[in-house]
């Protein structure tokens, strides 16, 4: 589950986004949208094609274990790194076809 609230963006990316200017290797990217289940609801946010862009999806992205996450964005924010953010969690593994859900 992604919280597309809790995703830090750059200052002008929202704006950049709405006005239909993305990164030229984004639309690579966009072919995974198949994997998320709540794609309808989810792509109607402005935000949502940023979760795309190879600048910013995932490139400084790590899976804590819940019983970490407090102690590991704490020490993260203490070295330095003041834009850590938890932007979602990962659930039990289903059988569903789309296993992500972008909560707008």
């Amino acid at each position: 589950v992604l919280e597309l609230d809790a995703v830090p963006l750059m200052e002008g990316a929202e704006e950049t986004a709405k006005a239909g200017i993305l990164s030229s290797l984004q639309p690579q990217n966009v072919r995974l949208r198949r994997a998320v289940a709540n794609l309808e609801e989810a792509g109607k946010d402005p935000r949502y094609p940023l979760i795309f862009d190879p600048q910013t999806a995932g490139g400084l992205l790590a899976s804590v274990p819940a019983e970490n996450v407090k102690a590991c964005v704490a020490k993260l924010t203490e070295l330095g790194y003041g834009r850590t953010m938890i932007v979602g969690e990962v659930l039990e593994k289903s059988d569903r076809l789309e296993p992500i859900t972008v909560r707008v």
